[in-house]
């Protein structure tokens, strides 16, 4: 009889003692959580401590998303990733969110141009000191931006420039940028628009509800003297990718029958030439696995094989 008490007595420590470590690992694991929560903050300037990359400071990168409010994923995924290798990441939705703590311009629109308008101007009057560009992308896209630092090096946040994949005004000689591809904004093209945009006489960049951004948004660039800029690789290959990633090889520019007529820089090929240092890319939230192998074994960090530079999802 004392024998068999013995062994429950034995049994329930064994329990007990696991309980304990479970317990103990499970503290751990939140501590480590919460320490890497106050490193990596939505909307403010994050730390180089989470991010290996020499131009980090020197070229400085506020990217503002915007997303549905009634759809949320692709943002978290934006901000568990690469929303953290950016100086600044400024989400713009039509509702507030504790976890993603969005600027608000208007509660419960679905109106992309308000969102973008209204984003745009946010960004430049709140962090015009915290950053030198200034990128505009949607929540189901995936940008490298050590990339996009390594390009902006030939150009400077001075100059009013705005960049992206050049398409062309029909029976013009005059170009606009995609904003399916994102582009990104010079300081002083962001500073020329937002003074523009304020003006509520102004006749080129209007205000209302249901205008395409990228028409819109480069009329009034083009009348205070913003230009496009070239951000093809030495090789004059692309970098910001207009055609959704699963589709590159498949369809290629069949996926967007007018895409080849109106793009700035014309090419015979099947698809749109992409470079190794792409920058901008469509995807599918969670990536499918034809995303990842791409992302993986085409594109190129720091000159290396992506493979070998996973830090970027982290």
């Amino acid at each position: 009889m004392v024998s068999h008490r013995r062994g429950f007595h034995v049994f329930y420590l064994c329990i007990i003692v696991l309980l304990l470590v479970a317990l103990y690992w499970k503290t751990l694991a939140q501590l480590k959580a919460n320490r890497v929560g106050r490193i990596a903050k939505s909307g403010s300037i994050a730390t180089q401590s989470i991010v290996a990359d020499p131009l980090y400071d020197k070229i400085r990168v506020l990217c503002l998303v915007t997303y549905k409010y009634w759809y949320t994923d692709a943002a978290r995924y934006v901000k568990r990733t690469w929303g953290k290798h950016c100086n600044v990441l400024l989400l713009v939705s039509g509702q507030a969110d504790l976890e993603l703590e969005p600027y608000v311009p208007l509660v419960n629109t679905t109106d992309n141009w308000t969102l973008v308008r209204q984003g745009l101007i946010y960004a430049f009057e709140y962090y015009q000191n915290d950053a030198d560009w200034f990128l505009k992308i949607d929540d189901w896209s995936f940008v490298a931006v050590e990339n996009l630092r390594y390009m902006l090096q030939k150009f400077s946040a001075s100059e009013p420039i705005y960049l992206g994949y050049e398409l062309k005004y029909p029976g013009t000689n005059l170009s606009f940028n995609y904003w399916k591809s994102g582009y990104v904004l010079s300081r002083e093209a962001l500073r020329r628009y937002t003074v523009e945009a304020k003006k509520s006489d102004s006749k080129h960049c209007m205000k209302m509800q249901g205008f395409t951004e990228d028409l819109e948004l480069g009329r009034c660039l083009m009348n205070v003297g913003v230009v496009t800029g070239d951000t093809r690789d030495e090789l004059g290959h692309e970098t910001f990718i207009p055609i959704v990633t699963s589709e590159l090889f498949i369809k290629g520019y069949d996926y967007i029958p007018w895409l080849r007529n109106m793009s700035w820089h014309s090419t015979d090929l099947h698809t749109v030439p992409i470079s190794r240092r792409a920058i901008t890319f469509h995807v599918s939230y969670p990536p499918r696995i034809f995303d990842l192998y791409y992302f993986m074994y085409h594109v190129r960090i720091f000159g290396k094989p992506l493979r070998n530079s996973m830090e970027l999802l982290s």
